[in-house]
């Protein structure tokens, strides 16, 4: 045994081991407890250093591992992001739609013409502009030149600013049946049914014979959706012109719109004979045949 014991009668340090005080001959403890060696408390202490340390390093570990979130080593191909439905723009009133009557996309008849002139129309139109404008800073209730300088207008494309020149030159010239149709017409291109309708009623009202008026007021009466008035002018445009086929598709447009099948049939026929070459020809007749049998069934 190692280590040193103290005498409990007199205090004398001596090697353990010993039964007696070498000084005092007392009985020495057998198992006295050897002092502490600093070395030993240093390194329990670095012990106890470590084992937190690392408890705290493991604690760190877990607690990451539970708050990460698993990664996937794989690529995989990014979420695509939900894409916003397209608005539903609902159809123009007067506008062929094959979801909605199930008839072929034939094209609608169009106006007959643009705005109509007495003289020929100008070979420049930008510079026929200027000079009109010129003639109007001298002369600003000169309707025919209003009425020149809403053609010249419509020819750039302009037809927002054509149209208050022909309405202009109708106010100072009411009983002009040209001021009037092309102010109609200039309307109808801006979609401004009303407007237009109103307008070509006073042209044809002034100029009752001529077709090309009676068939834009009844084509523009069909565009606005108004089909039980347009039904008449229709008419009214086939009197005039037997066989104008624009004037008899039409006519069955705006006939089926109002629910008069059979009558619908017929002046789909008629447009079929007059324009036998029509690109849509095929499609139509075959559309016609479905309107037979379903008009057939109902009336059994």
């Amino acid at each position: 045994m190692s280590g040193y014991v103290v005498c409990p009668a007199c205090g004398s340090r001596m090697k353990a081991g010993r039964g007696h005080c070498l000084r005092c001959f007392e009985t020495l403890p057998v198992d006295a407890p050897e002092a502490p060696q600093p070395w030993l408390s240093q390194g329990r202490t670095l012990i106890v250093g470590v084992v937190l340390t690392l408890g705290a390093l493991l604690l760190s570990a877990v607690i990451w591992e539970r708050a990460t979130p698993p990664v996937d080593d794989i690529a995989r191909p990014a979420a695509s992001t939900p894409k916003t439905p397209a608005p539903i723009v609902p159809a123009v009133p007067g506008e062929s739609s094959v979801a909605g009557s199930g008839r072929p996309p034939i094209l609608e008849p169009g106006f007959v013409r643009g705005p109509r002139a007495e003289t020929a129309p100008a070979a420049d139109p930008a510079a026929a502009q200027t000079a009109y404008e010129k003639v109007l800073v001298q002369r600003p209730d000169d309707a025919e030149t209003l009425n020149k300088l809403g053609q010249v207008l419509v020819a750039l494309g302009k037809i927002d600013e054509a149209l208050p020149r022909f309405e202009r030159a109708a106010a100072l010239a009411p009983d002009r049946w040209l001021y009037h149709f092309n102010q109609a017409h200039a309307a109808s291109q801006l979609l401004l049914w009303d407007r237009a309708v109103a307008e070509y009623r006073r042209a044809s009202a002034i100029q009752s014979g001529d077709q090309a008026t009676q068939f834009d007021l009844a084509l523009a009466l069909h565009k606005k959706g108004d089909e039980a008035a347009a039904i008449p002018e229709f008419e009214k445009a086939i009197a005039l012109a037997p066989s104008d086929a624009r004037a008899h598709l039409g006519l069955a447009i705006a006939l089926e719109r109002n629910g008069r099948m059979p009558d619908a049939i017929r002046s789909y026929r008629r447009f079929l004979e007059l324009e036998p070459g029509s690109p849509d020809g095929e499609k139509l007749k075959a559309y016609l045949d479905q309107l037979n049998r379903a008009d057939a069934a109902e009336n059994r």
